[in-house]
């Protein structure tokens, strides 16, 4: 249901619309809090993964139900990279 709201969000993301981009950051941000990461790693991973995608890209990934192998892995090592030692 989440990623529906992040989809619907994005899919309003027209160019220059920062606002939604930002509102679906955000929303995948509490996902991944709920989830069980300190809201600091979350919020990390998640601005490394938005920074290098464009809004198409985004609509792309939360159209799926699933993570890809190379997005699993890239959710590690950002996790990894994000974590305070």
């Amino acid at each position: 249901m989440a990623a529906l709201v992040v989809v619907a969000l994005l899919a309003g993301a027209g160019c220059g619309n920062g606002r939604a981009r930002r509102e679906a950051r955000d929303e995948l941000v509490d996902q991944l809090v709920e989830g069980g990461l300190p809201e600091q790693v979350a919020d990390c991973v998640v601005e490394a993964f938005f920074d290098v995608r464009n809004d198409d890209e985004l609509q792309d990934f939360f159209a799926r139900e699933t993570l890809t192998d190379d997005e699993r892995e890239e959710f590690a090592r950002l996790g990894e990279a994000c974590t305070p030692v």
